[in-house]
């Protein structure tokens, strides 16, 4: 039975990540926060006690901005727990997937953050590749765009259009031109375990929809989707100062995937999610 040590399980794709790999069969592992807390040699004996075939390194800590206080929990989530992770996976030679971001790819450099939080995901690749050269640890990179899908009640796009269509208050936009590639949970989850358990990648790959489309573009799909007209206000809010405007193209998808669910359809369910959840979700 292959064993899988998943970091972030709790987090929104974790928790479609950890029921699929159930479904094929895997023994899961998790390593979280309160392990970090137990210290560094806590972190690292889970990894080793659990010796996993694959490891998922889900878990992180996004700030789309940052103060001063906030540097020390970027850098214990995003560089000092992956680091004590991937320690713990090279000693049983596990596979370790690391979950990156589009964030470090501003029009689709090798490297170009758009945040803090983004350079702190940026400064686990280099120690990675570390292990990978000095332990040959198999290290595979997947980029993420962004996710939507039921139960997401993070404060991401998505979910605040459709709560403001559900209660019927104007959401303050920006301009709307930037623009914004979505992929269904479900289908960034198998590419995930695909990933893990198959090697079905190269050293660095992409899971997203390659069908961008404007804010503007998005609010429309979201009304025509669920049927109702969702209230925003255009230009009530400035723009983020690196906004993707051009498609940052970079990596490919692993080998054989590719997204199945429609974004109306991944709409429709995310909207009758939120129905059934009831008016405090």
């Amino acid at each position: 039975m292959t064993t899988v040590v998943v970091t972030g399980a709790t987090g929104f794709v974790g928790r479609s990540v950890v029921p699929l790999l159930a479904r094929r069969g895997c023994t899961v592992v998790t390593v979280g926060r309160a392990d970090a807390a137990a210290g560094p040699q806590r972190v690292v004996d889970r990894v080793v006690e659990a010796r996993p075939d694959a490891v998922i390194h889900l878990a992180t800590h996004f700030l789309s901005s940052h103060l001063p206080s906030d540097v020390p929990a970027l850098i214990r989530a995003n560089v000092e727990f992956g680091t004590l992770i991937a320690e713990g996976a090279t000693e049983v030679c596990a596979r370790f997937v690391n979950i990156g971001s589009a964030w470090q790819h501003v029009d689709g450099a090798d490297y170009a953050p758009v945040s803090l939080y983004a350079a702190s995901k940026q400064a686990l690749v280099p120690i990675l590749d570390y292990y990978a050269q000095a332990s040959g640890l198999d290290v595979r990179t997947v980029a993420l765009f962004d996710t939507y899908g039921p139960g997401d009640f993070r404060r991401k796009l998505v979910p605040s259009l459709l709560r403001a269509a559900r209660d019927g208050v104007a959401l303050d936009m920006s301009t709307g031109d930037q623009l914004i590639d979505l992929t269904f949970v479900d289908d960034v989850a198998r590419g995930i375990v695909d990933v893990a358990l198959l090697g079905a990648a190269p050293t660095d790959c992409v899971l997203r929809s390659w069908e961008p489309l404007t804010i503007r573009g998005l609010v429309d799909q979201v009304s025509a989707a669920i049927g109702r007209e969702v209230p925003v206000t255009w230009g009530r809010r400035p723009s983020r100062p690196r906004e993707m405007r051009t498609d940052w193209v970079f990596g490919s998808s692993p080998d054989g995937w590719r997204p199945t669910v429609t974004l109306a359809e991944g709409l429709q369910r995310t909207w009758q999610a939120l129905l059934d959840a009831g008016p405090g979700a």
